[in-house]
């Protein structure tokens, strides 16, 4: 994906389209879509766990934003992974931290400024303040272009439905596809699967006998 992200500052209208054909089961997404200007995208990364999904979403964030692209980073993982790398055991970022996905629900976007055109937003207590998905959205596209979710299987399944691409994170390891099925399966039995959206992201390289990428891709 490093490449397509890449292009984003020279390609925004290859992502103009929000995909208004879905099978809505949420309240306001016409005021959502509305904010989805053809320099603005939400994408979804989740995977099994230590497939490296995080990895990939701090890197192509990092990526973006040193091509200028306004990018901002929700960490939504149970693990809460960017809070430990981002905070760097400091108290003031903990602190920051802490209070930015409440700030979010309530129309503030003050995250964890990394540099210039890179903010994270993390928190490692507010747990439910994450299930209020729309305004927290909402907020971030008022001041960001690229919005990059870093998911699990335990997010919310609205965020899913609100993001215009989810990235599926899978290594080599067959024995981590059943999971990363179940979840597609709960997302498409709550209407909130777009198989148009899928992209399948193997993040390693391996030269193996009887297993190749059409066979893990065939798997999921």
């Amino acid at each position: 994906p490093t490449q397509e992200f890449n292009n984003y500052g020279e390609n925004n209208n290859n992502y103009n389209n929000y995909n208004s054909n879905i099978d809505t089961s949420y309240e306001n997404t016409a005021d959502l879509s509305s904010l989805l200007t053809p320099d603005k995208k939400i994408v979804t990364f989740v995977g099994t766990s230590k497939n490296g999904t995080s990895f990939l979403v701090n890197n192509v964030a990092e990526i973006l934003s040193l091509n200028n692209v306004n990018t901002a980073i929700l960490d939504l993982t149970k693990n809460r992974n960017a809070y430990y790398i981002y905070t760097k055991n400091e108290e003031m970022l903990r602190n920051k931290a802490n209070e930015c996905i409440k700030k979010l629900k309530d129309g503030v976007a003050d995250g964890i400024e990394i540099h210039k055109n890179l903010t994270v937003y993390t928190s490692a207590f507010d747990v439910e303040e994450i299930e209020n998905v729309e305004p927290i959205i909402q907020t971030l596209l008022t001041k960001h272009n690229m919005v990059l979710l870093d998911c699990d299987f335990d997010t919310p399944m609205e965020y899913f439905q609100k993001t215009q691409e989810i990235y599926l994170v899978q290594t080599f390891d067959v024995l981590t596809i059943q999971p990363l099925t179940a979840f597609l399966r709960e997302l498409k039995s709550r209407n909130v699967l777009d198989q148009n959206k899928l992209r399948v992201v193997l993040n390693k390289a391996l030269k193996l006998r009887g297993v190749n990428d059409k066979t893990i891709i065939g798997g999921m």
